[in-house]
């Protein structure tokens, strides 16, 4: 594997790492379209940057991810973040500053923290299809924002730390079965790990990776989305999306746990926007995850922080949730929108085998219009957050 240093860092990243983009299969798109997005096609390529990626931290074998340099820790410490979102405004700033969509300035003050846990996690609010109008080129579309934005977003969230993306949301939908399947072929070419949208190969609906000895199987739940999953046949919706449904969680928890998962997250995006209140189909549902045997649960959508909360499942299991982790980055106007949050969740090994949670914490960040240079950046609002 080829190495190169960073212009900015003193680090290695590998240029291996972005591999020749995947086509989008045409026949697939056909067979699972009812009807297309408003918006004609665009003639371009999927943007790329001159600089070489940040290498995954990971490596899929067998249906698993392992980790590529072994620890001696016999505990896993996991970060989990809301809504990354690439917005029209952040696009411009981007391009406007750079003269290409560089976004890696939003991340640089939570780099430290993410890229210093042994995984790290985010819902990935945006399509990256260079086919579709960006959302600075055109919104709304098709009566509901657009929110469509280069691929080289997903340069910035390697380069932050991330490791793996939750992409069951209300905008996954925006640009149709093409955008979908380009969205994924993105998203692999970038190396991460993610679930919640599926290229119609018969991928499992969850991502297992062993993080120092621990299995740990991820989900990704949406409840609507914008009502423009009508863009798919009633097939493609079963076979592309994971809409929540009791039965649906607890079919992916059971063919996670036969696979050796031992602890199990949940993203699910629901709720109601800008209010800090929790709504009783959030608790419902909510209690409907645990009970079908998630561990954890993480919440998005709301673009706002909501509260955490530890509940009972039926088998006594105590099942904590965030209904909302915010807006990890967006640039959203209103200052109720800014104020965003890290959830750090450490498991360790109990002597007779058993994973529990060890250690929780919970790190506050604030989304800065302008810092430090930069346009729309996360900082951290703590002196020693690690």
């Amino acid at each position: 594997m080829l190495f190169k240093k960073n212009r900015k860092e003193n680090k290695p990243v590998d240029t291996a790492t972005a591999k020749q983009t995947k086509t989008v299969n045409m026949k697939t798109v056909a067979k699972y379209t009812q009807t297309y997005p408003g918006y004609e096609p665009i003639n371009r390529e999927t943007p790329r940057l001159s600089e070489a990626i940040t290498p995954s931290r990971y490596k899929r074998e067998d249906g698993i991810y392992l980790q590529r340099m072994k620890s001696e820790k016999d505990t896993a410490a996991i970060l989990f973040t809301g809504d990354l979102m690439c917005r029209g405004g952040q696009q411009k700033a981007a391009l406007e500053r750079y003269g290409e969509y560089r976004f890696d300035d939003c991340f640089a003050k939570v780099k430290p923290i993410l890229e210093n846990s042994d995984l790290t996690a985010g819902n990935l609010e945006a399509t990256l299809c260079a086919k579709s109008p960006y959302m600075s080129e055109r919104t709304p579309v098709d009566n509901n924002p657009h929110d469509n934005a280069p691929a080289t977003y997903l340069a910035a969230l390697r380069y932050a730390g991330f490791d793996f993306l939750a992409m069951a949301n209300n905008h996954c939908c925006d640009a149709g079965v093409y955008g979908i399947l380009d969205t994924i072929n993105n998203v692999d070419e970038y190396d991460f790990m993610h679930t919640g949208t599926f290229d119609a190969s018969g991928t499992e609906k969850f991502v297992l990776a062993e993080v120092n000895g621990i299995k740990i199987a991820f989900l990704s739940f949406a409840t609507y989305y914008n009502k423009k999953d009508a863009f798919l046949t009633e097939k493609g919706r079963k076979v592309l999306l994971n809409k929540y449904g009791k039965r649906r969680v607890e079919r992916a928890v059971a063919a996670a746990r036969s696979k050796g998962a031992e602890f199990i997250v949940a993203y699910i995006h629901w709720g109601t926007e800008g209010t800090h209140n929790v709504n009783g189909r959030q608790e419902e549902r909510a209690q409907g995850i645990a009970d079908a045997g998630v561990d954890y649960i993480i919440g998005s959508h709301p673009h706002v922080l909501q509260r955490y909360d530890i509940i009972t499942a039926k088998d006594g299991r105590k099942v904590p949730v965030f209904f909302s982790l915010g807006n990890f980055l967006s640039n959203m106007r209103k200052d109720i929108t800014k104020y965003t949050a890290i959830a750090r969740l450490e498991l360790a090994r109990l002597d007779n085998g058993d994973v529990v949670i060890a250690d929780e914490s919970f790190i506050p960040c604030y989304t800065f219009d302008e810092w430090d240079g930069g346009k729309y950046v996360t900082v951290p609002l703590t002196e020693n957050p690690a």
